[in-house]
């Protein structure tokens, strides 16, 4: 089957409407996905489709409909990993991710090659003609050719970008070959921009309850803090203390708690010179850091210990120099 013939202007057509009716359905993103995955499936009469999303550093099956389990098990991860089971990552810190589905998520990808699009999708209409005929360079990486080895001939992997982001993978795997066309790749790669905008509220909805989810339990935490120090005050000091002074009190500590929450979380800093990494390129002083994220002012001094090391020092250069004068 000829993929120019399997996919005509009408199918196109037909796909494009039937997604634009998905997505206007009013069902919520995690319902919509997996239908135009389906969609994409049923318009190409394609056997086997899957759907990769990033969790985490790796970017496991999301949703598959026609692989064989043992496939979507063997095939469920793409970080590789060494003999002790560790992430093995690359000169930059990221996790390698492995095979034909690692470079198309990461970009590595040559154009100029006729199984890569301008889009950084691949495709074949027959993987044991490619193997045969190509090296791990040209196909830019070593693949684990599982695809192949379970006889499919016709793959099409095309990535979930939405802005320069990728989110993901679609895969389209067949047994027969030559069911995919360059027009038709083109397609699924508008396709793949729907559900990558679909991840993205996705995303950015659980970003957005998470963050709200945080404020809520730092709210009740300062509050049931706040409750607990009043009633310690008035335990404690009963005749002492006026309503007013434990108010003031109380709404100190509430701004200190304030200023602590801008600093929470875990800070990469250099154990030698005790720079902060801002972001993957960017070292700060610490100082820097820490009046760009709250009201702290520095003023510098010495500690005890440092006070007597470098006074001791600097005692000890002058009484050198002055036996020899």
């Amino acid at each position: 089957m000829n993929g120019e013939r399997a996919f005509s202007q009408e199918t196109m057509s037909d796909l494009s409407t039937q997604i634009l009716a998905t997505l206007g359905s009013g069902k919520s993103s995690e319902q919509m996905i997996p239908e135009i995955v389906l969609l994409v499936q049923k318009f190409t009469s394609i056997e086997s489709v899957g759907l990769r999303l990033a969790d985490g550093f790796d970017y496991p099956y999301y949703f598959t409909r026609g692989f064989d389990q043992d496939f979507v098990n063997m095939e469920m991860h793409l970080c590789e990993k060494d003999h002790r089971g560790e992430l093995i990552r690359d000169s930059e810190g990221n996790p390698v991710l492995e095979c034909m589905c690692g470079n198309v998520i990461c970009g590595r990808t040559d154009r100029s090659l006729p199984f890569f699009t301008e889009k950084g999708s691949f495709w074949s209409n027959c993987t044991t003609d490619l193997l045969a005929s190509t090296t791990d360079e040209d196909r830019q990486t070593r693949t684990r050719n599982r695809c192949n080895g379970e006889g499919y001939e016709s793959v099409a992997l095309v990535p979930v970008m939405v802005e320069g982001n990728c989110y993901g993978l679609l895969q389209l795997n067949d047994r027969r070959k030559d069911m995919f066309s360059l027009k038709q790749i083109h397609m699924l790669e508008g396709v793949a921009v729907n559900i990558g905008l679909l991840v993205s509220m996705i995303r950015a909805r659980e970003h957005l309850a998470s963050q709200a989810a945080d404020v809520v339990r730092a709210a009740t935490i300062r509050g049931d803090l706040l409750e607990r120090l009043a009633r310690e005050l008035r335990e404690k000091e009963p005749s002492l203390l006026s309503a007013s002074r434990e108010e003031s009190i109380l709404t100190k500590i509430d701004h200190l708690l304030e200023e602590v929450e801008t600093l929470k979380g875990i800070v990469p800093i250099c154990s030698i010179c005790k720079r902060v990494r801002v972001d993957t390129s960017y070292w700060t002083q610490v100082e820097a850091f820490v009046q760009e994220r709250s009201k702290a002012e520095f003023s510098h001094t010495f500690c005890p210990g440092c006070y007597d090391s470098y006074y001791a020092e600097q005692l000890g250069d002058c009484r050198a120099k002055g036996a020899k004068g």
